[in-house]
C-alpha cells in the first residue's frame, strides 16, 4: 500500500511538473521540501500501523504532500522536459538517502 501511494505521489508530481515554470532556485527548494516530506511519510509508513499516533501523523503528512503537490502544480504552470528531469533527479537523490 505504501509503495503504491509513494509511486502515485511521485508520478503525480512528475506529471504536474510537466508544466513547470518559474525560477530554478525556487523550484529546487520546493521540490526538495516535497521530497523531504515524502521521505518522512515513507519512514513513518514502516512503523506500526496500529499505533494511533502513527496513523494521525501519516494523515497529516499525506495531506501535506497533497497540498504541496497542488501548490507546485499551480506555481510551475509552464514547463519543459528539463524541469521534469530536474524534479525527478531531486526526488530520487533525496529518497535514496531516506533511511
Amino acid at each position: 500500500m505504501k509503495k503504491y501511494f509513494l509511486s502515485m505521489t511521485i508520478l503525480a508530481i512528475v506529471v504536474s511538473m510537466s508544466s513547470c515554470g518559474g525560477s530554478s532556485s525556487s523550484f529546487d527548494n520546493d521540490m526538495t521540501n516535497y521530497a523531504n516530506v515524502n521521505c518522512k511519510f515513507q519512514l513513518l509508513s514502516s512503523k506500526d500501523q496500529s499505533d494511533e499516533n502513527v496513523k494521525k501523523e501519516l494523515g497529516v503528512l499525506r495531506q501535506e504532500l497533497f497540498d504541496l503537490g497542488n501548490k507546485m502544480a499551480e506555481k510551475y504552470n509552464k514547463g519543459t522536459i528539463e524541469w521534469n528531469a530536474k524534479g525527478k533527479k531531486i526526488m530520487e537523490d533525496i529518497m535514496a538517502k531516506c533511511k
